[in-house]
């Protein structure tokens, strides 16, 4: 039996992305285009050595937070897809509108992969803080015309698959209709996740708390905010590690620089990235916005409770006082405050560990979770014409 022949859209070469196609292309005649390599601030792998999905890296060419792909009209002509999956994001904006156009033209089928509820351009954040009134105009204007083109957009597809149930109520509140939208989650692939070698805490940790956090160390992660809180916690009985690299790394040093427990591990990765989210004795997610927040992620899988604050969709795996806390972004005494009350009661910590060790795989790491998710997009999308939102449907009746 010939396989439906899928496109999808994704913006860079992601790792945790990789088995998800990898599964796909097992049921499906997959082609993965990526608009771009990947971004400065990353520094993870792109290598695709160890997998067997077609892909093809467009060339590019960056416009302001924008990547532009001349050569994908060419593609969508010289290929005959069934069905084309685009990964919305603002920075791929100018190719998703190219594919729908194509795909309207030729009655082929559209699913939308959602993951973002707000209309922000991250990458424009500076034009907003600017003082120029110009650059801060721009940025206005900017997330003014993303949001108008998201509704948009919106309304071309046969049918969503959604990150998590904020998103989908994104979705339902911009008029989607709910039966088009399937509802997932951002499972981290187990195969990425090696086992810990370490079984105890290093001699310098052996008598500490250990405080954990891991990621870019960038504005948005609001990595000041963890270093403030824990400086007015001022406990010898703790030890805050870092690791990570990033443009704020050097103030961030310098705020932290009169806190001997507080350690900068640089950037980790592999078994040294799961020995210390093994001795962790909880994470800390303090970021100021994340679409998921795959780091949430880990840190349950290698048995941590995780402090996150709201900004963060992955707090949708945390059981609040159960497996973590949720707090407030950019409250430094909110954070303090669960802080301390991890570190002043062992026995909830300890029972914290427990609640998160008996976390199912299928709701963080099992990938088959998501892959099904996308085949009842499919299935879905392929059964049904592409109905009209729910205003439609009221002004038709």
């Amino acid at each position: 039996m010939k396989k439906l022949k899928v496109m999808i859209l994704h913006y860079i070469i992601a790792p945790y992305r990789n088995p998800l196609f990898e599964k796909l292309s097992k049921k499906y005649d997959l082609t993965v285009y990526f608009c771009k390599e990947n971004n400065k601030d990353r520094n993870w792998s792109t290598k695709l050595d160890n997998y067997s999905f077609k892909y093809k890296i467009l060339p590019h060419k960056d416009v302001g937070p924008f990547v532009l792909n001349k050569t994908l009209k060419k593609e969508l002509k010289e290929n005959d897809f069934d069905i084309y999956i685009l990964f919305e994001n603002p920075e791929n904006a100018f190719s998703i509108k190219k594919i729908i156009q194509f795909a309207k033209k030729y009655n082929k089928k559209l699913i939308c992969v959602n993951g973002r509820k707000e209309d922000e351009i991250y990458t424009l954040k500076d034009l907003k803080e600017s003082k120029n009134p110009l650059k801060k105009y721009f940025y206005w204007f900017s997330k003014l015309m993303y949001k108008n083109y998201r509704e948009k957009i919106y309304r071309k597809f046969d049918s969503f698959t959604s990150y998590c149930d904020a998103t989908t109520n994104h979705l339902i509140s911009k008029d989607m209709l709910q039966h088009k939208i399937f509802t997932g989650i951002q499972n981290y692939p187990e195969s990425l996740l090696p086992k810990p070698t370490w079984k105890t805490k290093p001699k310098e940790f052996k008598d500490k708390n250990v405080i954990f956090h891991i990621g870019y160390l960038n504005e948005r992660k609001g990595v000041n905010y963890l270093i403030e809180s824990f400086n007015k916690l001022d406990r010898k009985d703790a030890v805050l590690l870092i690791a990570g690299t990033g443009d704020q790394e050097e103030k961030l040093k310098e705020l932290a620089k009169d806190n001997s427990n507080i350690k900068f591990l640089g950037y980790m990765d592999g078994i040294d990235k799961a020995n210390h989210y093994s001795i962790a004795d909880f994470f800390v997610f303090p970021t100021l916005y994340d679409v998921w927040g795959h780091v949430v992620t880990e840190a349950l899988y290698y048995g941590s409770p995780v402090i996150c604050t709201d900004k963060a969709e992955a707090k949708e795996l945390i059981e609040e006082g159960k497996t973590g806390f949720i707090i407030p972004d950019k409250d430094s005494d909110a954070l303090a405050e669960a802080m301390k009350k991890l570190l002043d009661n062992p026995k909830l910590l300890t029972q914290m560990k427990e609640n998160v060790k008996k976390i199912p795989k299928s709701k963080i790491v099992d990938i088959q979770t998501t892959v099904k998710t996308f085949e009842d997009a499919i299935n879905y999308a392929l059964k049904h014409s592409n109905e009209t939102t729910k205003t439609e449907i009221k002004i038709k009746k």
